[in-house]
């Protein structure tokens, strides 16, 4: 009888030690994923910024390109204090999507376009544009991601009027860079960013919405972007 308890006391702390190692194993394996996620995030950056200061030397009165600059880097930098996601989706096209339009801005071209507006009315709304997105990631804290996740359920700040206000500044300021230096290619990268990032909006709003707290959030906030149209 004592054999036979040891023997069970043993099998339970074996089975134990199994489950603790494979739950640590792949606590490591999301360590290393995030680690991975965030250095790719860190190096765009640093790309960005480099081509960015590069025709900036050359061109320091294009406020529309640092405006811009500003605004792309602060996506990177948040990205690095984000906290580790309740919820993530790692869906491999989802993956793609979230990363072609968090990080589409690093294909965009830097050379000088065509202005279809002047720079003085370019600028001032690209500020408001950059502005808003300031306010929301300081409204959303750490709860910033780039893939679809579950960070926490932020509705204060910006958040009472918009439900995604970041990417309304996005849109904002990448549509006044487009409009004050056109080109077709810009144009294009633009129109694929946009697309995957309204894909992007509905994915995280999908993951979101299991929890209660953001269902009623959405009762509550109608729009995505911009109140009245989306």
């Amino acid at each position: 009888m004592t054999d036979l308890s040891i023997f069970k006391s043993e099998t339970l702390h074996g089975a134990e030690a199994g489950l603790w190692s494979s739950l640590r194993g792949r606590e490591i394996l999301i360590d290393l994923r995030e680690g991975l996620f965030r250095f790719i995030a860190l190096a765009v950056a640093a790309l960005f910024v480099y081509r960015g200061v590069q025709h900036l030397v050359v061109d320091p009165a294009r406020l529309n390109l640092l405006l811009l600059m500003i605004s792309d880097s602060l996506t990177f930098i948040w990205l690095l204090t984000a906290r580790r996601p309740l919820v993530r989706d790692w869906n491999p096209f989802t993956v793609f999507i979230a990363l072609a339009a968090g990080f589409g801005a690093g294909f965009v071209s830097m050379e000088v376009g065509v202005p279809i507006i002047p720079l003085y009315i370019a600028a001032p709304v690209q500020v408001i544009g950059l502005c808003v997105v300031i306010w929301g990631k300081v409204s959303l804290g750490r709860s910033f991601a780039i893939l679809p996740a579950n960070r926490g359920v932020v509705t204060g700040g910006a958040y009472r009027f918009v439900r995604h206000p970041i990417y309304a500044g996005y849109l904002i300021g990448h549509i006044l860079f487009l409009l004050s230096s056109f080109s077709i290619y810009n144009f294009t990268v633009y129109a694929i960013i946009t697309l995957f990032q309204i894909h992007r909006i509905l994915r995280e709003e999908a993951i979101l919405a299991r929890t209660q707290e953001y269902r009623e959030y959405m009762d509550r906030v109608r729009y995505r972007l911009f109140r009245g149209i989306f």
